[in-house]
């Protein structure tokens, strides 16, 4: 039985963060002297007014979410978070429509990155921040980054974590799961912060630094000015983005546990993590040698490129430093296939997920086994853990989901006008939040303000399919869901 009380209870503590958000925002306009300072007050006191209204009201009820109740926690809130997130800016007069303002925010938090303003230059710095916040937020998140603040006698932390599908390793850093939020958490806001002192000793602004680092942990793309990295065009910087990106791309879980736990030799036994390694630096390899031979670049500056723009895309952050569809062909065209994959489960990446591919081609594999040796039990192995057969169905329920997502997607765009390259692009950078497309019409430095108000709406919905790995958000939407069984 689902109890509504208890679903508004806990979105009710969720929107109340929310309006904490939006009050740090509102401190950064008072500090710049913003006109912004009103729409920010009345965003986040709007949100606090709301939240605290559903919180008090049920705050009797039931404590803790039941399994069902936990599923439609995670996927209405991502969307109620985006509605309220799309409010400041509208009130700012930089959007245009409420379609435009709600993709804003919805790319925001789910960490897609691709923009649909065409104005950044112009942005102040309160509503600059505002859209890295939402990345940063939803980069481990939202429910997630919210349990670290909840106390931790508080129950049903471990069902919205399992709803939201944040992809931990089975090794787990604590018995609670509120004290494992906080633990990785911790470790991302420190991460956060050295990226930003090095991209500021680099030769960026703090306020950019800070921007950008945000973007950078969370494997977004926002970014405070309209041509991104370019605008700074720094080798330090270049290496320094790429190299937190590469750590995004990590598991989390055995991040904290290398550098806390000092179980660096399990970090590198991990089979998902060499196999991600060894795609990035085999592909940055050939990027660099075709550019060096087909663009005529120079060594060094191939290097730099290649690698920056191969990790950026393979970890679904968005950033980047050349238009890479004037590469080689087949070499753009292997990185918008590769790009699909994301980087590691439990990591601030979209995409498949390097695991699920890996387990795919194992089970390929092991098929042919089994068709020469039928009566023999072979299992599939990830770091010498035999993969269940019920897992391996779950994969291919998944596979199937994500690639019919993005082929009714192509249809739809398509439909609307749309060439079908930049369909198709615009469908698989959505449900992978990716960020950048490909295409006759949109370019990957271009944003997408052009698109029909439907098509932004239609985007929205796919980066949230995408960013909650689809069961999620299909799940409420089934009839068994609302049986009483």
């Amino acid at each position: 039985m689902i109890s509504l009380k208890t679903i508004s209870r806990y979105i009710g503590m969720l929107i109340i963060l929310e309006g904490l958000l939006l009050a740090i925002c509102l401190v950064i306009a008072f500090y710049y002297g913003e006109s912004q300072v009103r729409t920010f007050a009345l965003s986040s006191s709007l949100s606090l007014l709301l939240g605290s209204t559903l919180y008090y009201t049920c705050r009797k009820c039931r404590r803790y979410p039941n399994r069902r109740e936990a599923y439609f926690i995670v996927a209405v809130v991502w969307i109620i978070f985006s509605l309220i997130g799309m409010i400041p800016f509208l009130m700012s007069g930089f959007c245009d429509s409420i379609s435009t303002a709600f993709f804003e925010a919805m790319s925001g938090f789910t960490t897609t990155g691709v923009s649909a303003m065409n104005n950044i230059d112009q942005l102040p710095h309160s509503l600059l921040f505002w859209r890295s916040l939402t990345h940063w937020i939803g980069g481990l998140g939202i429910v997630f980054f919210t349990i670290t603040l909840l106390p931790n006698n508080l129950q049903g932390g471990a069902q919205l974590l399992t709803a939201e599908k944040i992809g931990l390793s089975s090794e787990k850093v604590h018995p609670r799961s509120g004290t494992t939020a906080k633990w990785l958490w911790s470790l991302y806001a420190f991460l956060t912060l050295v990226c930003t002192l090095c991209l500021w000793g680099c030769g960026m602004t703090l306020f950019d630094s800070l921007n950008f680092a945000m973007s950078t942990m969370a494997t977004g793309g926002f970014a405070p000015r309209s041509n991104g990295v370019l605008y700074y065009d720094l080798p330090c910087a270049d290496f320094v983005m790429a190299i937190f990106m590469l750590i995004a791309g990590l598991n989390f879980t055995l991040l904290y546990l290398a550098i806390f736990k000092h179980k660096v030799k399990a970090l590198f036994k991990n089979e998902e993590l060499r196999f991600f390694l060894a795609i990035v630096v085999t592909i940055g390899t050939l990027c660099t040698l075709s550019l060096i031979f087909y663009n005529h670049y120079s060594p060094a500056h191939a290097l730099r490129v290649a690698f920056f723009n191969v990790i950026s895309l393979q970890t679904t952050t968005g950033f980047v430093s050349d238009n890479y569809t004037l590469w080689f062909p087949p070499m753009w065209l292997l990185i918008l296939m590769l790009n699909t994959m994301g980087a590691c489960a439990g990591s601030t990446t979209g995409g498949l997920k390097a695991v699920r591919i890996l387990i795919v081609f194992k089970t390929a594999t092991c098929q042919f086994k089994r068709l020469l040796h039928p009566n023999a039990i072979i299992p599939v192995r990830v770091n010498k853990v035999p993969v269940y057969e019920s897992t391996e169905h779950v994969l291919l329920s998944y596979f199937v989901l994500f690639a019919l997502l993005i082929m009714c997607g192509t249809l739809a765009f398509d439909a609307m006008g749309l060439p079908l390259l930049d369909s198709t692009n615009l469908a698989i950078s959505c449900v992978a939040n990716i960020g950048p497309i490909s295409g006759h019409t949109f370019g990957p430095l271009d944003d997408l303000n052009a698109l029909p108000p439907m098509a932004k709406w239609l985007c929205s919905f796919l980066m949230l399919a995408g960013r909650l790995e689809i069961f999620s958000v299909m799940l409420p939407l089934t009839f068994a869901f609302w049986k009483n069984d």
